[in-house]
C-alpha cells in the first residue's frame, strides 16, 4: 500500500478525525486528502525537467520552497499522488543556492527508482540531495512505529521544517498509523507547552537541543506525556533527569540513524543510564558490524544508489551484550598541535558541568597549533562563567582548555534542529 492509498483509507473510514494541528488550525483526514488532490503544485514550486529516457515514469523534480508547514506537507503528498518527485527545500536556502541545486539535479540526474528527494542537514557544508523510493520509508513504518509506541490514538508534538528528514519521516509515519500530529511555527517553548497541554499530547519527538529549551521554560508537569522520542545527539544525564521531573509518566526512547540509512539502533533512557555512550541495539531487520573502528550498517531501507551494507563513517564498537557504543563521526576530532581531542567527548564533558545548560564546541584555525577550539555556552541563571572556567582548568590538562569560552543566551539552530556551528564560527571570526 502506498502512502496516498493509506491516507485515502483513513479519509473513507474516519474522515472527521484530526490528522494535523498547526497553531490551533485543525485539519481532518478528509480535509487533508482533499487538499492533496486539489493542490496545484506546479504553479508554486520550482520545476526541474529531467531527461530520463522512454522507460522513465517520472520526468520532473519539484523543489518545494513554501515555508508553511501545512503547505510543505500538502505539496509533498500532492507530488507523490501526481507521480512527480518532490523535494522540500530548507527554509534558510537562498535563491542562488536553489538555482545551484536545480542545476546539480539537472546535470547529475535522478535514479529511476526515486520517488522523492531529501536534503542533508548541511551542518558542515551545503545541503546535498539524496533520493529515496517510497518503499524505503513505508515498509519500515510499522517497524519503527512499534518501537516508538505510535498507534492510531497517538498525539505527537514536534517542531521544525518538513524539509528535515527526521521531521518528515515522523510526520508521515504518524499519519500512516492514523494518529495526530501537533506542531507550530513558533520558536517559543512556552507556545509548545500550551499546545501540548491543550491537545493532551502523549508523544514528543525532538532532538536534545530542543528538549533543553523545553526544560528551561517548563514550569509545570506535563502529565499527559507517555513517550519522548529523541536523537542521541549530545545526550547527558542532567537532561534526562530534568525531563523525568517535568514528564513524570514518560519513557525515553532514543535512536541513532542517518539520512542515508533511516533508523539504525534504539534504546531506552534506562538503558543509556547503565551504558553511557551507547546508541542502543539494532532495529528489527537492521544489522550492524564494526570493522577497524568504523560502523557498517546492513539494511534495505536506504537511499537509492548505495549498497545494502554501507557506512557513513561513524566510529564505534559493539559491546559484549550487543549494544553499539558510539565514538563520533570519523574526522570529528580537533588536532591541536598533534594532540587529538574528540569533539563529542569534549561537548559531553562541558555539558555535564554544574550550571551549563547548553554547549557547542567549534573548531577554529590556530596559527601555532594548526587547530584549536572555542566553546559557546548557555548558562543557568545562577551560574558564573568564571567559576566554570576555573573548574575546567582544574579538571582538564591545559592542552584541552578551550581557546575561549563565550556565554550566549541561546544556541542558534538550523532548520533541522541541530546547532548551527557554521553560524557560531562566523560569529567568532567577526570578533
Amino acid at each position: 500500500m502506498t502512502i496516498i492509498e493509506r491516507l485515502q483509507q483513513y479519509k473513507d473510514l474516519e474522515p472527521h478525525k484530526i490528522a494535523l494541528v498547526v497553531d490551533d488550525e485543525q485539519y481532518t483526514y478528509g480535509e487533508l486528502y482533499d487538499a492533496i488532490l486539489s493542490s496545484d503544485i506546479n504553479t508554486i514550486s520550482r520545476t526541474v525537467e529531467l531527461t530520463l529516457g522512454k522507460e522513465a515514469v517520472k520526468n520532473k523534480v519539484l523543489l518545494i520552497q513554501n515555508q508553511s508547514f501545512i503547505e510543505q506537507l500538502v505539496q509533498w503528498l500532492s507530488s507523490l499522488y501526481k507521480g512527480d518527485i518532490p523535494m522540500v527545500c530548507h527554509n534558510e536556502m537562498d535563491t542562488d543556492y536553489i538555482d545551484e541545486l536545480a542545476s546539480v539535479i539537472k546535470s547529475d540526474g535522478v535514479p529511476l527508482s526515486a520517488d522523492f528527494g531529501v536534503l542533508t542537514s548541511g551542518t558542515t557544508g551545503r545541503p546535498k540531495p539524496l533520493w529515496r523510493s517510497e518503499k524505503s520509508w513505508s515498509e519500515f513504518f510499522d517497524i519503527q512505529n512499534n518501537i516508538f509506541h505510535i498507534k492510531k490514538d497517538t498525539k505527537i508534538f514536534l517542531h521544525g521544517s518538513f524539509s528535515f528528514t527526521g521531521v518528515s519521516n515522523m510526520v508521515i509515519a504518524v499519519l500512516w498509523s492514523g494518529g495526530t500530529v501537533v506542531t507550530t511555527s513558533s520558536m517559543r517553548p512556552n507556545r509548545w507547552i500550551q499546545l501540548i497541554e491543550k491537545y493532551h499530547v502523549d508523544h514528543i519527538y525532538a532532538l536534545p537541543t530542543k528538549l533543553r529549551l523545553l526544560v528551561r521554560h517548563c514550569k509545570s508537569k506535563l502529565e499527559s506525556i507517555n513517550f519522548i522520542i529523541g536523537g542521541s545527539q549530545v545526550l547527558d544525564r542532567q537532561l534526562m533527569e530534568q525531563l523525568e521531573v517535568i514528564c513524570p509518566n514518560m519513557e525515553f526512547i532514543l535512536y541513532y540513524g542517518a539520512s542515508e540509512l533511516n533508523y539504525i539502533t534504539y534504546f531506552t533512557g534506562k538503558e543509556w543510564l547503565h551504558r553511557e555512550g551507547t546508541v542502543g541495539r539494532p532495529f528489527p531487520s537492521v544489522q550492524i558490524a564494526e570493522q577497524n573502528g568504523i560502523i557498517y550498517v546492513t539494511t534495505k531501507y536506504h537511499i537509492e544508489g548505495i549498497p545494502d551494507t554501507y557506512t557513513v563513517n561513524d566510529c564505534g564498537y559493539i559491546d559484549s551484550d550487543g549494544y553499539l557504543m558510539f565514538n563520533g563521526r570519523q574526522g570529528d576530532v580537533i588536532n591541536k598541535g598533534g594532540y587529538k581531542i574528540s569533539i563529542p567527548e569534549m561537548e559531553l564533558y562541558l555539558q555535564s558541568l554544574q550550571g551549563v545548560s547548553e554547549v557547542a564546541v567549534v573548531t577554529i584555525t590556530d596559527d601555532i597549533r594548526g587547530e584549536d577550539f572555542v566553546a559557546y555556552m548557555v548558562l543557568e541563571d545562577t551560574a558564573e562563567l568564571s567559576k566554570i572556567i576555573e573548574l575546567i582548568h582544574h579538571e582538564r590538562p591545559s592542552v584541552e582548555w578551550p581557546k575561549a569560552i563565550l556565554e550566549i543566551p541561546m544556541l542558534p539552530l538550523t532548520e533541522c534542529s541541530k546547532v548551527d556551528k557554521r553560524k557560531l564560527k562566523e560569529w567568532y571570526n567577526k570578533e
